[in-house]
């Protein structure tokens, strides 16, 4: 892939991979198959949140490229839409087509009214920014995706408009900053997008000062380490996980120290390729192994938590894995040829429309 970071790739596969160890771990002991730990494993209940935090700094990092080389708000609304929605939106119709009949979470003895009110709740991703019955689990962190991809494409159409008066662009620009105190207030993680929209705007100053001297070579598993660190320890983590995100993409994004170089491994890179299908798909598969974990196990003579952690992560990355070669590539390349395929005149008689 031409000008590839394959830090930064590596890097979401290590995030989705610890969110999937994260939700082993909780699982199992929320079914009972282990209790909970007090050594180190005990660290697995931060792995999701700090992984989900790091996935919205790289998404503030590369949805402000992203909109800053694009032609138009549409080029960057359907790439955002074809990245995300085909996936999306096979596990939405898969959830609310079979949801209802194998008692899936609150939809068991769902009303009509209601089904049809979360079905298109969840479809716009609300639920995650406002408190509504969610559908995917780990659809919420979309939810803040989207009001994201929202506010930065207001921002930069905002800026890039040559018809609205200056006195009209402070409005919106005052009604942005309003929106997004508030959403803070309510949803502080939403900062980390922030962290990779200020690493992006000084990445060329921090390109020219970054020390590659051999001191800052373990910098990188510092830095993380200190994320883990502050949200055992403090009650406020984010106060220092912030400054320590920032710090953390220094050496990702200049793919230099020992983590960076870690990440760029074949494995990572796969699992990085693979990320947001393992993302979306691992949740689902657990469902299903919930209840199929005790009679293997019983069957086997295994323990249970063995079956479903090892059917878990092998399960979750063979349907990750179809789901990335079938929907993320194949279906959305042959939507996006299908839209090249319109003549000129036609594309020019749509866009007149």
């Amino acid at each position: 892939m031409k000008n590839e970071n394959k830090s930064l790739t590596g890097l979401r596969g290590l995030l989705a991979l610890s969110i999937v160890l994260y939700h082993i771990y909780g699982s199992s002991v929320l079914e009972g198959y282990i209790p909970e730990q007090t050594n180190s494993i005990f660290l697995l209940n931060y792995a999701g949140p700090i992984s989900v935090n790091l996935f919205f700094v790289i998404s503030g990092y590369l949805i402000t490229g992203s909109l800053v080389s694009k032609g138009s708000i549409w080029e960057f609304a359907k790439n955002r839409f074809l990245r995300i929605y085909p996936v999306f939106l096979t596990i939405h119709l898969m959830i609310f087509a079979v949801g209802p009949f194998v008692g899936y979470k609150w939809m068991t003895g769902i009303s009509v009214r209601d089904y049809i009110i979360h079905f298109f709740s969840n479809a716009l991703m609300l639920p995650g920014i406002f408190p509504l019955p969610i559908a995917q689990i780990v659809a919420w962190s979309l939810s803040y995706e989207l009001a994201f991809y929202l506010i930065a494409a207001s921002v930069w159409a905002t800026a890039r408009s040559c018809s609205l008066p200056r006195i009209a662009k402070y409005a919106v620009y005052a009604l942005l900053v309003t929106l997004c105190v508030v959403l803070v207030y309510y949803r502080k993680d939403m900062l980390f997008f922030a962290v990779g929209v200020i690493f992006y705007i000084s990445r060329n100053s921090l390109s020219r000062s970054w020390d590659r001297s051999p001191g800052f070579y373990f910098s990188g598993i510092i830095y993380l380490s200190g994320m883990f660190w502050s949200y055992y320890a403090l009650d406020t983590p984010i106060i220092i996980a912030l400054p320590l995100a920032f710090l953390l993409f220094i050496g990702i994004v200049q793919e230099s120290g020992l983590l960076a170089q870690l990440l760029r491994s074949q494995v990572m890179h796969y699992l990085g390729r693979i990320s947001f299908s393992l993302y979306m798909w691992h949740t689902m598969v657990m469902f299903g192994l919930k209840i199929l974990a005790p009679k293997l196990s019983a069957m086997i003579g295994a323990p249970t938590f063995w079956v479903y952690a090892v059917l878990s992560l092998s399960l979750s990355l063979i349907v990750s894995d179809l789901s990335y070669r079938i929907i993320e590539r194949w279906f959305t390349d042959r939507i996006r040829k299908t839209k090249k395929a319109v003549s000129p005149d036609k594309r020019t008689a749509l866009n007149e429309a």
